[in-house]
Order: structure tokens, then sequence, then C-alpha cells
């Protein structure tokens, strides 16, 4: 529900043309992206650890 509040706000705050990005494993990012009036717009991301070393995103 915190990250669903979170991106709500997100959506009212940030320029039209802005792609909403969260990295999360356990929470649908369909979920995520219903807060928003732009769910096309809404990407997950994984990145690859060790995070510091490994400059890998997917």
């Amino acid at each position: 529900d915190l990250k669903h509040s979170i991106f709500a706000d997100l959506d009212r705050l940030a320029p039209a043309h802005a792609i909403l990005g969260t990295n999360t494993s356990s929470l649908s990012i369909a979920d995520i992206a219903a807060a928003t009036s732009r769910p096309e717009q809404v990407i997950g991301m994984h990145f690859f650890n060790p995070v510091p070393i490994m400059k890998l995103l997917e």
C-alpha cells in the first residue's frame, strides 16, 4: 500500500513525459502501475548484484 501511495503521488507530481520506475521482486508492476494515470510509463527494474560493481540493469 505504501508503494502504491508513493506512485500515486509521483504520478501527480512528475511531468507527464516522466517514466516511473521501481525495483521490486515481491509486488506486481501492473498493480503499482494501476495506481497511476500512466500505467504504460511504469517500469520494473532489476539490478544485478553487487550493484556497485555490476553496471547492469534489466
